[in-house]
């Protein structure tokens, strides 16, 4: 590869995030786009600013879309996962209580819905599964391990996160070889750099110590075969 298409790639890949400052949570807006949680439970409501949402019930993740009106909203509900557990009775419930129209109530860092479920703030986190635009991979598992595909290779490691402080620890890779592969090692070498990150409507930044971004990512998107 040329080595102008290395430095446009490495660039690509760490990034400079242009935003006009933090994006707050609904809580602090007329809108109840935010991440939310039932206290009290793991149970929790995504709801993206594309007019998607996703979640964790009581035994499966769930995903659909949603429409506002105000302070209407309608959820569709499109589907979850499968797994069977002690608590589906109380999934089935929630399910019920969230799906279809209803109206929502935002105060004091909660979001209050007629069906009778209230969630407040989710602490911020990088659990997830994010992609950059030349489709470098990142997931975050709740175990604090974190996978993902490189521009060559497959790696993974462990996580330790603090708030908003996060320290990655790479625990290795493949080893294949490819066109890629120093835009890769400037990938993997800028990954030591992390300190923290910010979690937004735009996606994911991993930032060094100085609050400068590292690498940006975009929540990964997902085909729902029928």
């Amino acid at each position: 590869m040329k080595k102008t298409a290395l430095v446009v790639l490495a660039v690509a890949l760490v990034g400079i995030v242009a935003a006009a400052g933090c994006i707050s949570n609904a809580a602090n807006s007329d809108t109840p786009v935010g991440e939310w949680i039932i206290s009290g439970t793991d149970v929790t409501l995504s709801l993206k600013a594309d007019g998607t949402f996703a979640g964790q019930s009581y035994v499966n993740n769930y995903f659909g879309t949603y429409t506002l009106d105000g302070n209407k909203i309608v959820f569709n509900l499109a589907g979850s996962t499968m797994m069977m557990g002690p608590e589906i009775e109380k999934e089935d419930a929630f399910f019920n209580a969230l799906n279809g129209e209803q109206t929502f109530e935002l105060a004091d860092g909660k979001l209050v819905l007629s069906g009778g479920l209230t969630f407040t703030e989710a602490p911020k986190s990088v659990v997830g599964s994010w992609e950059t635009a030349e489709g470098v991979t990142i997931i975050f598992n709740e175990d604090g391990t974190f996978a993902g595909k490189g521009p060559v290779n497959n790696y993974f490691g462990n996580f330790v996160q603090d708030g908003e402080s996060l320290t990655l620890e790479q625990v290795g890779a493949t080893m294949m070889f490819g066109p890629d592969l120093e835009a890769e090692g400037v990938y993997f070498e800028s990954l030591k750099n992390v300190a923290g990150f910010t979690v937004t409507d735009a996606g994911l930044t991993l930032v060094d110590a100085n609050g400068k971004a590292v690498v940006s990512f975009a929540a990964m998107s997902f085909v729902d075969e029928e």
